[in-house]
């Protein structure tokens, strides 16, 4: 705790904390909070770990939008955010159990499935969701050219720059790899699957 910012008010603090980015009126921000928050979303999670995870994941939001954040009741604000916090959390965390579900229940419904083979089904499922994010026209360069295109004859095709064809692939491998990413190692063996 900083003595110098202890007699602060939470509005004077903010407003230190958004026009200097003083770290020590963060500091002071931080510990007049922080077992406050804990303890609410502690009572909500039921788990120290995810607690302090929402709790911190708070505070850099609160740092990192500093010089936009504009809060007119700060307990209100703070938890009101910590609450959005642990909604997230709890649809995470719905999200991954039901993908878990979904994971169990075609392993057990093939028993002679292997891992691999379940991996390469959750992938190809993913990389077609992650197909329909591509914008339309990315999406028809992508999709032709992993049927056996060159570049050429697709920008022939579409009647666009082979330039354009370059751009469109790049756009879309790299959504295609943000979006696969808990899948990063399987990824490439799927998109040659394609080819």
């Amino acid at each position: 705790m900083n003595a110098r910012y202890t007699n602060f008010s939470d509005s004077d603090l903010l407003e230190i904390i958004r026009t200097d980015a003083d770290r020590k009126a963060f500091e002071e921000f931080y510990t007049r909070y922080f077992s406050q928050l804990f303890n609410y979303v502690y009572s909500r999670v039921n788990d120290r770990f995810t607690s302090q995870e929402i709790v911190q994941e708070l505070f850099v939001s609160i740092w990192q939008k500093r010089s936009v954040l504009v809060i007119q009741d700060c307990k209100s604000y703070l938890f009101s955010a910590a609450k959005k916090l642990i909604i997230t959390h709890y649809r995470a965390e719905m999200s991954r159990q039901n993908r878990n579900t979904i994971w169990e229940s075609t392993r057990e419904s093939s028993a002679e499935t292997t891992y691999q083979d379940t991996l390469a089904i959750d992938l190809q499922h993913r990389y077609h969701e992650a197909l329909h994010l591509l914008p339309e026209k990315c999406r028809q360069v992508f999709t032709m050219s992993r049927q056996g295109l060159s570049n050429r004859d697709v920008a022939l095709e579409l009647n666009i720059s082979e330039k354009t064809v370059e751009q469109h692939i790049t756009k879309a491998l790299r959504i295609l790899k943000e979006y696969l990413k808990e899948h990063l190692a399987y990824t490439l063996i799927l998109i040659n699957l394609f080819q």
